[in-house]
């Protein structure tokens, strides 16, 4: 590891200020380790294990826990750290992405930054402020790194538009496939792909919020059952589409920008697109449509309905983590559309993750099991190149980042969905690939500034 003196004066000042603390509880005693890792100049294997270990914690929860289980839980009753450690896990995050950056990969030194600046963001300490010696040492590094954007992925196999079947508007063919709809552009999409074939799934799951997905007040417990799903139902989709429908009318050559090119380049018919976006109701689109009030995905009324189900395939189209305990229904497999090339590209952000490293959307269809993005592989894709233009003065970012999720990430998806569908007519037995865990990187939400 490199040495740079001013960097080594501040972690020694830092290291004055705290201690060399043993774990009280748990398997991982944070503060210890930080201690230990500003202490040593040269790492071995276990020092980085270490170091990715505490920047993923921080990356899911934004703070650091005293003491962690070795599965990477917080211990019981462990208290965050206080600001000295959480400043000195700054300057050793500082010195593994600013002084080594060409010992990496690309994407690792993205990963790097994006959780750097995280944390700057909370501490702010005054040796990383923009004028100061490091902050200009760390913007220097950061306008070197930016210039390599698209260099890890330069030879891409890119998926060609399929010979579309024209859907002649006769009564659909019912496919072996049940749709988990839990509302959103996500699932709308889907169902607007899956009806464009001339196809109909068997079925439609709907899960609707026993809770309001924006207050978190229990919705309409007054109400009779099937008039409270009803209710339910209708606000969960007035809520969920609210910042689309906002920011369609408030900005509309972008968003249309946007869907000319999925429409051009991605090869959906504007009418299919229309479709999604008119929310429908679920029965335009199978015959068989069932509505339950869930929790969550953990919630036993949505087990004891899968149990019921026939054997074959689901269609995840969000709603949370699926937990085990659907998972290890053997008669059903989960199917699940991530927008990123596994093994390559998982976790979170992964449409703005896969444009920033290689200039291309991405997505793969896979079998869903426990851990993040790391069952069995079917089909990954690099999708066509898209361009569209964004007036930064007219649209602060955090709407520029909604439109991309309500108006892009949908038919990323369903472009994959699109490719299943036409080429397969079994949903539970595709050809697929075993993926380790370690494959590739794992990536954690985007920070404005690589947003």
């Amino acid at each position: 590891m490199k040495k740079y003196l001013p960097l080594e004066q501040q972690i020694t000042e830092l290291l004055n200020q705290v201690e060399n603390a043993d774990s009280i509880n748990g398997e991982f005693g944070t503060r210890k380790v930080l201690y230990e890792l500003a202490s040593v100049l040269e790492w071995s294997n276990n020092e980085y294990e270490r170091f990715d270990f505490l920047s993923k914690r921080f990356n899911f929860s934004k703070k650091l826990f005293a003491n962690y289980l070795s599965t990477g839980r917080k211990a019981k009753n462990a208290e965050i750290i206080d600001s000295a450690y959480l400043e000195l896990f700054t300057a050793i995050l500082f010195k593994e992405t600013i002084l080594n950056p060409g010992e990496f990969p690309l994407d690792i030194q993205f990963t790097r930054f994006n959780t750097l600046f995280k944390v700057q963001e909370i501490t702010n300490p005054d040796w990383l402020l923009p004028d100061s010696e490091l902050g200009q040492k760390m913007e220097s590094v950061w306008q070197s790194t930016i210039k390599a954007i698209g260099t890890p992925y330069s030879d891409l196999k890119i998926t060609a538009l399929p010979n579309m079947i024209k859907y002649n508007g006769s009564a659909p063919k019912e496919i072996p496939l049940t749709v988990l709809f839990y509302e959103g552009p996500i699932a709308r999409a889907y169902l607007a792909t899956i009806q464009s074939l001339g196809f109909k799934p068997k079925k439609i799951i709907e899960l609707v919020a026993v809770k309001d997905v924006s207050t978190k007040k229990i919705v309409g417990k007054w109400l009779p059952k099937n008039m409270r799903i009803n209710y339910a139902a209708s606000i969960q989709r007035n809520k969920t589409h609210y910042y689309p429908k906002r920011l369609s009318k408030a900005n509309p050559d972008f968003v249309n920008g946007i869907l000319d090119e999925v429409q051009k380049k991605l090869g959906f018919e504007r009418n299919v697109i229309d479709n999604a976006n008119a929310l429908l109701p679920l029965i335009s689109y199978s015959d068989c449509v069932e509505s339950i009030l869930v929790e969550g995905l953990a919630d036993k009324a949505l087990q004891e309905c899968l149990l019921e189900e026939l054997a074959g395939g689901i269609l995840y189209t969000g709603g949370g983590i699926i937990p085990a305990e659907l998972l290890d229904l053997r008669h059903l497999k989960f199917l699940h559309i991530h927008p990123g090339f596994l093994p390559d590209i998982r976790g979170a952000d992964c449409a703005l993750w896969s444009l920033l490293l290689a200039g291309h959307t991405s997505a793969t269809c896979f079998y869903l099991s426990p851990g993040i993005d790391t069952g069995d592989i079917i089909c990954p894709h690099w999708l066509p190149k898209l361009s569209f233009y964004v007036d930064e003065t007219g649209i602060e970012l955090q709407s520029t980042y909604r439109i991309v999720y309500s108006f892009l990430d949908p038919w990323v998806r369903a472009f994959v969905l699109r490719d299943i569908t036409i080429n397969n007519q079994k949903f539970d037995a595709l050809a697929s690939t075993p993926q380790l865990e370690k494959d590739g990187t794992t990536f954690h939400f985007m920070h404005q500034r690589l947003q």
